[in-house]
């Protein structure tokens, strides 16, 4: 089962038995702190819960901030009344890609609150579903090649942009995607600083070379060019679905 802690309501997803596919379940309205998890305690009991994974909302650096923080504590009280273990999992962006996806889906704004969180506590699941399945795939494999020390290679970072806007002020974006249209490179970026209630609106930007060849992003003035890489990325997304 899986958790994605917000704080009027907790996401919930549960997995099939095999362990190989997640499912969104009707989300928790928190009201206190014993009373969460209590409600918690009983869905493990009500589906044979083996194994909790909470997301846990990291900033998009790794550092813990105030949102980390109250999940780490409530995983902390968590722990000490679960009868199964209890693993935390990085969920940066994780509302965000579910928002996403529910906006191409054509979903209402209403229909769209009453059900992300449960759509990313699915996606948070899933996620560690699959990296368990490529883990025990691996091991596998090296175990075959009677390889004793299991080795992980460094994961891929998300790049972080940081943009200014007319009034001076700083907002940090992780670039998301990088697409090519008529021969030309776009970077897609979405907001890291968007709050729980708040729609991530993708930013789309030119990629250049400026004199010393180095990478830059150019706002993107025509706006027939706009839509034709607007479209390109829709399709795109289509394409993965």
């Amino acid at each position: 089962m899986a958790l994605d802690l917000g704080d009027k309501w907790i996401g919930v997803a549960i997995s099939d038995e095999l362990g190989l596919l997640a499912s969104a379940k009707p989300p928790i309205k928190r009201h206190s702190h014993s009373s969460d998890v209590e409600r918690i305690l009983d869905l493990t009991t009500t589906w044979d819960v083996e194994q909790i994974v909470v997301g846990l909302p990291l900033n998009m650096n790794a550092s813990v901030g105030p949102q980390a923080e109250k999940t780490l504590k409530f995983v902390e009280d968590l722990k000490s009344e679960a009868p199964c273990n209890v693993t935390m999992w990085d969920e940066r962006l994780t509302t965000q890609l579910a928002e996403r996806l529910l906006i191409e889906q054509n979903v209402r704004r209403a229909k769209r609150k009453k059900v992300v969180d449960g759509l990313a506590a699915a996606l948070i699941l899933q996620g560690y579903l699959d990296h368990k399945q490529h883990t025990n795939s691996r091991e596998d494999i090296l175990m075959d090649d009677d390889k004793n020390l299991i080795g992980h290679g460094p994961e891929e970072e998300d790049e972080i942009i940081t943009l200014t806007d007319e009034e001076g002020h700083e907002h940090e974006f992780v670039v998301v995607d990088v697409i090519e249209v008529e021969e030309q490179d776009y970077a897609i970026l979405l907001p890291i600083d968007t709050s729980e209630d708040e729609e991530a609106e993708a930013v789309i930007l030119r990629l250049e070379k400026d004199d010393d060849g180095d990478d830059i992003l150019v706002d993107i003035e025509a706006e027939e060019e706009w839509e034709k890489v607007a479209q390109a990325y829709e399709e795109l997304l289509d394409d993965d679905e």
